[in-house]
């Protein structure tokens, strides 16, 4: 099954707020249109939809209050330490260099919960912390991906 939230030319990740306050996220099926604005700007009532848990939806365009896109984030790169695209994946999940997989899971575990953006689903925040707290989450995501292959190669 192809993953609808990579990002490619049929898909675009976003954060949409509905004008009751509910929040979803997923991914607009971009079709013919070549960005978000197009998508957004065709004369159809619905815009198609696929949520995080792969559920295909059509919503209607006059019950969004607005669209944000969630940008891409930067992944880490195997670049020295003074390099501005260095991300220290076990700094930022609390480790230090050489810890074992258990540790890794362990520090990941509780970062993902605490990061989590369904953990604030139910709350209405602003923008920024939302973005936030959606970019750490990928963050560690990613960082945890890295430290995983990293102590499972050293085992």
């Amino acid at each position: 099954m192809q993953d609808l939230f990579t990002h490619s030319s049929k898909n675009i990740e976003v954060s949409i707020r509905m004008l009751d306050g509910a929040v979803i996220r997923g991914a607009i099926l971009q079709g013919h249109a070549s960005s978000l604005e197009g998508v957004l700007s065709k004369d159809t009532p619905f815009l198609e939809f696929v949520s995080k848990d792969g559920q295909r939806k059509f919503i209607a365009k006059h019950q969004i209050a607005y669209v944000e896109p969630v940008e891409p984030l930067r992944k880490p790169v195997l670049v020295s330490p003074n390099d501005p695209r260095y991300v220290d994946c076990y700094g930022l999940l609390g480790l230090q260099r050489g810890c074992g997989f258990e540790a890794a899971k362990e520090a990941y575990h509780k970062l993902a919960k605490q990061y989590h953006p369904d953990s604030y689903s139910g709350i209405t925040l602003p923008t920024e912390v939302e973005r936030y707290l959606t970019d750490m989450f990928r963050q560690i995501n990613t960082a945890f991906t890295e430290v995983r292959s990293e102590t499972t190669r050293a085992a």
